[in-house]
């Protein structure tokens, strides 16, 4: 099965998502001989509010790229060291690894070394947890690409709402003498309603994306800390305390060894 490239998705999606508000406004603008920059500022406060949103999927999309990838949650030096020092009973240096190194397989095996001696069920309780909270810290931003696609088009929505009341308190005013003037104003706010749907369109599609690809990585780490777990042995470490041997030679024994 061949791998889905999530980076050529998500490139693909912000550059659409980048230039659709744009080409939308130079089409509405066409036939009125309006810049895209006069349309954006006639749609008022909340075309400068989508703005802010499309900036701001911009920036969670940037970082997401840069967080949420292997090398970066478990670096594999990292792992390696993790490995020798387990294998070889010398927990201590383990941890030092881990402190020394608080990415997201860092900070979660340290909170497993640091209850070596409650035994196996307490420490996959503790490495359980850490998982949980530092995948939430992971999907904090991420959580924002879906609130924006589901707020865009009611803020969108909003603008075209206010603008057909003006619209139409012109003409009850005024009357119908130029009816070719009312569609032109029709015309202008209905372009909120569109950058509101090029707004939220790719942030709900990079949300899911991005949460997918949360998942995938989540789960290739857990699956190495599971086997890292594998190589203790519990039932001789009953009331080791790692932070005992913190500071001293690599050599420390291993209680209960």
């Amino acid at each position: 099965m061949k791998k889905i490239n999530f980076r050529s998705i998500a490139f693909t999606l912000l550059t659409w998502f980048c230039l659709g508000s744009t080409l939308l406004a130079e089409e509405a603008a066409g036939e009125k001989k309006q810049t895209v920059w006069e349309m954006f500022h006639g749609g008022g406060l909340v075309m400068y509010l989508l703005l802010v949103a499309s900036i701001l999927i911009m920036a969670f999309t940037i970082e997401a790229f840069i967080k949420i990838r292997m090398g970066r949650l478990a670096p594999p030096a990292v792992l390696a060291q993790l490995k020798d020092a387990i294998v070889s009973g010398n927990y201590p240096l383990a941890h030092q690894v881990c402190t020394a190194n608080p990415c997201y397989l860092g900070k979660i095996m340290q909170a497993g070394l640091e209850r070596l001696g409650r035994g196996r069920e307490a420490v996959e309780k503790a490495v359980g947890d850490t998982t949980a909270k530092e995948l939430n810290g992971i999907k904090a931003n991420i959580q924002y690409l879906s609130v924006i696609g589901v707020v865009s088009p009611m803020v969108g929505l909003t603008g075209t709402v206010v603008g057909m009341i003006k619209a139409f308190k012109t003409l009850g005013s005024s009357g119908a003498a130029d009816p070719s003037k009312l569609a032109e104003n029709i015309s202008e706010v209905l372009v909120a309603t569109g950058a509101g749907l090029f707004v939220a369109i790719p942030g709900f599609i990079l949300y899911y994306v991005f949460r997918n690809r949360i998942q995938t990585v989540s789960v290739a780490v857990d699956a190495e800390v599971n086997l890292l777990l594998e190589d203790i042995p519990f039932e001789q470490l009953t009331g080791y305390r790692v932070s005992e041997y913190l500071g001293a030679p690599t050599e420390a024994p291993v209680a209960g060894a």
